[in-house]
């Protein structure tokens, strides 16, 4: 009955909300903001799986799956940061949906006496639920403990990180001094679902966690506004391809697809973690890192996103480290040996001019995937490493590019999918006959505006988006600022939840009462 009148409800406020079928009025679009703020663009993320391509059109990245009941693996590496990565723990668990569903992996490293993520943990967590005995979730969180002295840099010990990753469905990378919001964990998953695309993975630097954006109870009041990552500029020192931040989009309604990767948020299937692996021969590495890491992603069939509001569900605290990773008691020689041999082991994989040595071993293990090339690569994200490499970005609308070998992909997607049976597809059949045209598709609404693609498989997403308001093309606003079919959802809400008095009724009524203050 719950779920009956659940798809019901969202079914009369989709469908009453008239379709906006004009491309450019600017209600389907979002609008990107970079260089501090003194250049701007317009996104349209409804037609960012079209390819560009003439004689690719028909073709789209593999449709998500999404299993009954699923695990999230969450991975991150402290540095002699107990606390802040303690309290990390405790957010995630406290504020999450489905809890039990969380195992955390971490990478610790500490000196003698230093304070621990675990222990940290475990004081908060007896403070919160005094009435268990043991450390409530403890059995969830695999500790990886380092002496801190032996520390080599942040690409070192993500690759170790890395080996924590069990038989999940989806892997989280996030840093160890994050804060989560309430129900993150379902959030984050209907903002991926959204994508439908298996190989997705939404990567950014997420916002600083002001008092303003977090509430006293934890729920998420994100303003409008989403870092994107799409500019790069040459390392002072390194001469190696640094991302830069700032870029920001409004109005972001769904997840907008871009061209670089950042390591203190990537959200995506566990595959792409076992499969993309961090090169574990590239100690004190800094400028250069998360560049690599986005080109062996996207060369190896994975597509990179920044979240939309719904799907910012955690943020990093920015303030100053109790320790640094640049401070250790490793002989200051060695560590600038193996640093330069790092940097030239990056040199030698982009193909950039070096001096000196270079540490080749397990070169072509960590090197560039062979579903698509780093030249295409490099054009898709509208990159030059030439220069300052600050002359081009990707801040653009970005379309899909199809696979030059599937292979790879088709076994990692499984289930009969091939990327070339599309071409047997009647879809293709009516693009070759001029049927559909890529400026009608830019008309058309994003599928998961549609009441036709709400199932019973896919209402709990399609209600969060709905729940946390997130602008979209049937979003036609009264002069009061109400969307047309409120008042309709409002008042099937309401016979409902007066007949039930059971839990997801009321969390329907907060919900309801949520939105009608934000209204």
């Amino acid at each position: 009955m719950l779920r009956f009148v659940t798809i019901t409800v969202l079914l009369v406020g989709l469908t009453t909300a008239e379709p906006d079928v004009k491309p450019r009025n600017g209600t389907t679009y979002s609008t990107i903001s970079w260089n501090k703020w003194t250049k701007s663009a317009k996104l349209n993320p409804s037609v960012q799986h079209i390819p560009l391509d003439s004689t690719q059109i028909h073709l789209r990245p593999p449709p998500a799956q999404i299993p009954d009941t699923y695990d999230v693996f969450i991975g991150s590496s402290a540095f002699r940061d107990g606390y802040r990565c303690g309290k990390m723990l405790f957010t995630a668990f406290k504020r999450a949906t489905y809890s039990e569903r969380l195992y955390f992996g971490i990478l610790e490293q500490v000196y003698e006496g230093d304070p621990t993520c675990l222990d940290e943990y475990c004081k908060m967590a007896a403070e919160e639920w005094p009435q268990d005995t043991k450390c409530r979730h403890k059995h969830q969180i695999t500790i990886d403990t380092r002496d801190a002295a032996e520390s080599a840099g942040c690409t070192t010990a993500r690759h170790l990180q890395q080996k924590l990753v069990g038989n999940q469905e989806f892997c989280f990378q996030v840093d160890a001094h994050s804060i989560f919001t309430n129900r993150w964990d379902e959030n984050i998953v209907a903002d991926w679902t959204s994508i439908n695309n298996e190989m997705a993975i939404m990567t950014i630097y997420p916002h600083h966690p002001h008092e303003f954006m977090i509430k006293e109870n934890g729920d998420n009041a994100i303003y409008n506004s989403i870092p994107h990552l799409c500019t790069t500029i040459k390392g002072e020192n390194s001469n190696l391809t640094r991302i830069v931040g700032a870029s920001m989009i409004s109005d972001s309604w769904m997840p907008q697809m871009g061209a670089l990767w950042g390591g203190g948020y990537s959200f995506s299937k566990c595959h792409a973690e076992r499969k993309v692996l961090v090169d574990s021969h590239t100690p004190w590495l800094w400028d250069g890192e998360e560049f690599l890491r986005s080109a062996n992603y996207w060369t190896s069939g994975y597509d990179l996103y920044s979240p939309s509001r719904l799907g910012h569900v955690l943020y990093h605290n920015y303030s100053e480290k109790p320790a640094s990773f640049w401070v250790t008691s490793v002989d200051p020689v060695k560590k600038g040996l193996d640093a330069a041999m790092a940097r030239n082991r990056v040199r030698l994989r982009l193909g950039i001019p070096f001096k000196g040595v270079v540490d080749t071993f397990e070169f072509h293990k960590y090197g560039f995937g062979k579903v698509r090339s780093f030249d295409q690569y490099l054009k898709f994200a509208n990159i030059s490493l030439k220069g300052w490499m600050n002359e081009t970005n990707s801040c653009g609308q970005l379309r899909w590019v199809p696979y030059d070998n599937a292979t790879e992909v088709e076994e990692t997607v499984g289930r009969g999918w091939k990327l070339h049976s599309q071409d047997r597809d009647e879809d293709k059949k009516d693009w070759s006959a001029g049927k559909m045209t890529a400026e009608s598709l830019r008309a058309m609404p994003v599928h998961f505006n549609d009441a036709a693609f709400v199932t019973d498989e896919n209402a709990e997403f399609v209600k969060a988006k709905l729940r946390h308001q997130v602008p979209n093309s049937y979003n036609n606003f009264l002069g009061f600022g109400l969307p047309t079919g409120f008042f309709i959802i409002v008042i099937l809400t309401a016979i409902f939840v007066t007949l039930s008095n059971d839990s997801q009724s009321n969390a329907i009524r907060r919900s309801v009462c949520f939105n009608i203050k934000k209204s």
